[in-house]
């Protein structure tokens, strides 16, 4: 189910009694590897809840030419897949305001925050006073959307 960043405190008071996991990412050109992620979330809590980057926010993170597909094309994919109970979009990085992630980490207070990034290791302290465990499991050598751009525009550039 499509839900929005306002309704976090809400749906939170509705799962109180869950184990509420928490994950996010840009998921553009949507592949196996997204598949397996979502799967596995499903190990760690009742409830999977997936952020997806704004359009905005996938620009300073890959470049100008990202995302390939839009924000609201990627939300309806996130939740059309059947490991995932909730789908939201990530609220646009803003002036003074902590990250996208750690706004909904602050609101959604989900049991578990699980993600492929490294980045996250310095803010352990930091996700972790929000009573949120973080958990940084391998990307696996599936593929990545960055590895397929690569791909496809080397086999179909003339």
């Amino acid at each position: 189910m499509i839900i929005k960043f306002s309704q976090l405190p809400q749906l939170r008071k509705s799962l109180r009694n869950k184990k509420v996991v928490f994950a996010g990412g840009t998921f553009d050109l949507f592949h196996r590897g997204h598949i397996e992620s979502f799967k596995n979330l499903r190990r760690f809590g009742d409830v999977v809840v997936i952020g997806v980057s704004s359009d905005k926010r996938v620009q300073e993170r890959k470049g100008l030419n990202r995302p390939i597909l839009s924000e609201k094309d990627r939300l309806v994919i996130v939740d059309s897949i059947k490991y995932v109970d909730y789908a939201l979009l990530a609220p646009n990085p803003a002036k003074n305001k902590p990250v996208p992630t750690m706004r909904i980490l602050a609101i959604l207070k989900p049991d578990i925050f699980i993600t492929i990034d490294k980045k996250w290791v310095p803010f352990r302290k930091n996700v972790e006073s929000l009573n949120v465990k973080l958990k940084i499991i391998p990307r696996g050598n599936i593929n990545s959307t960055s590895r397929l751009i690569s791909k496809i525009t080397k086999r179909y550039h003339k």
